[in-house]
């Protein structure tokens, strides 16, 4: 376990992660004595190398090659031997005037976040779509399209739009409607979505309700079932990944990656668990239990508003990604998107 490494093997295991992280390529005994301040010898450092090895800490692709890091040795170095780095403030101040400049509605805040991410950490930036459950709603809309149709349209704090089609309504007016939609915005409006469904269920328990026929039919359409509906994710700068040499030149591992890519719903599983975590996800290789992004991480983290979990965004990277600052970088980006979204549904 992580708790029986010695000194000596933490110095080790430390200075093969550093390297690994720089080049990419297994590292040997030497290069290791000569680059870092061990204070050991060449041969003290192979068997130290060796017993980590035996541990499960490194790996030797080939015989005659150095040791490369394992899952268990990139886990361990992220809980117990990383240093983070503080996320240098021209980077901060970068990612709040990419906001402030670009977007004005949550789509535009969404893209430009995974654009943000995969630009700056030369990777996968990955963000998902806030969850419907917790938007906070403005105002409700109905329209008369014919005799048989009305289009309802909700509006959220943060300008999101859902639509829905509501069948046989025949007889109502469309000044009737407008009424209605006006009776239900002022029991709902800043309600989210699971709270003005409890008020719209109560408003129609209450004897006497004048659009009683109205909400009825609107409740049966399912308009408040919206969680049920597939969640977009954003994904940005896949083709990163490939400028890294373990991927474009490992035709098998490339053709896994560009797999995963297109498996949204499998990536949304994995940010959802983010949100409802909290701190910082950190997934390494196999720990995604997910055989084509074996040889990435993932590194995640919600973002709120008004204190309240959204959604999440990430960076997906090589297993060799430089941890100490990637990490801040996410947090401080998910920070950065629940500030916008609160001031653009302010």
């Amino acid at each position: 376990m992580a708790d029986s490494l010695d000194a000596r093997k933490w110095r080790v295991l430390r200075a093969v992660i550093r390297d690994y992280i720089r080049t990419g390529l297994p590292v040997g005994s030497e290069r290791l004595t000569r680059k870092y301040r061990l204070d050991l010898s060449s041969a003290t450092v192979r068997n130290t190398m060796a017993c980590l090895e035996e541990m499960g800490y490194l790996e030797q692709p080939h015989v005659s090659s150095g040791r490369s890091p394992t899952d268990r040795a990139f886990r361990y170095y992220v809980d117990a031997l990383m240093d983070p780095k503080p996320l240098d403030r021209n980077v901060q101040k970068l990612i709040r005037d990419r906001f402030q400049e670009a977007v004005q509605d949550v789509g535009g805040i969404m893209r430009e976040t995974s654009r943000i991410l995969s630009g700056i950490s030369h990777c996968a930036g990955v963000v998902s779509f806030p969850r419907i459950s917790q938007t906070v709603f403005e105002r409700i809309d109905f329209y008369r399209l014919d005799e048989d149709h009305v289009l309802i349209v909700l509006i959220s704090q943060t300008g999101v739009l859902y639509h829905r089609i509501l069948r046989a309504l025949p007889g109502v007016s469309q000044e009737e409607l407008r009424r209605a939609a006006d009776y239900l915005n002022r029991r709902i409006r800043g309600l989210s979505l699971a709270a003005a469904r409890q008020r719209i269920l109560e408003q129609m328990e209450k004897d006497r309700v004048r659009y009683r026929r109205i909400l009825e039919k609107f409740w049966n359409a399912g308009v408040w079932n919206l969680e049920g509906e597939r969640t977009e994710v954003y994904i940005d700068g896949q083709s990163n990944i490939l400028d890294y040499p373990e991927f474009s030149e490992d035709v098998k591992k490339m053709k896994g990656l560009l797999r995963a890519f297109e498996q949204k719903e499998a990536l949304l599983q994995l940010l959802n668990q983010a949100v409802e975590g909290e701190g910082t996800r950190i997934y390494i290789g196999q720990e995604t239990q997910w055989d084509d992004m074996a040889e990435c991480s993932l590194i995640m983290s919600n973002y709120c508003r008004d204190g309240v979990p959204l959604g999440a965004l990430g960076i997906i990277g090589p297993k060799r990604m430089d941890y100490s600052w990637v990490i801040p970088l996410v947090e401080f980006a998910a920070k950065a998107v629940g500030e916008r979204l609160e001031k653009i549904g302010g």
